[in-house]
């Protein structure tokens, strides 16, 4: 299951999360997966069960969803000045699955921005969330 594309994004993933971070998988299929990800130290863990992150792999790599898109919220330890609340840093990625392995491409910030701020049926902006960075 450890392959290297899949390895190379998980250690993406846990690179961005400074303390505690929400990953939200949409496969082909529009079905969704939202896992916590907690940072102790220099150990990360993924969601409550002891078998999430197995879990959490095999969605992200199995034959039936060939692609999907993946959204990583990291809370950072900056408090926004008129929020008074954590920074959250927006990260998104383009996944693609052979069955075997894992590429993924990340998603440019202009972009991130464009899909987090726009109404998908109507195209017009949304009012802007405070105490974002997108990255």
């Amino acid at each position: 299951m450890e392959t290297p594309g899949l390895l190379s994004f998980l250690e993406e993933l846990e690179s961005h999360c400074q303390t505690i971070a929400i990953a939200t998988f949409l496969n082909s299929h529009g079905e969704h997966l939202a896992i916590d990800i907690k940072r102790r130290q220099k150990k990360v863990i993924y969601g409550t069960d002891w078998d999430i992150k197995e879990f959490f792999m095999n969605e992200l790599i199995k034959g039936s969803n060939p692609h999907g898109t993946l959204v990583l919220r990291s809370f950072t330890s900056e408090i926004d000045e008129f929020t008074k609340l954590p920074i959250k840093e927006l990260r998104g990625y383009i996944i693609k699955s052979n069955g075997q392995d894992l590429e993924f491409e990340k998603i440019p910030a202009h972009s991130m921005f464009a899909c987090q701020n726009t109404d998908h049926k109507t195209g017009d902006p949304l009012p802007l969330e405070q105490a974002v960075r997108y990255c």
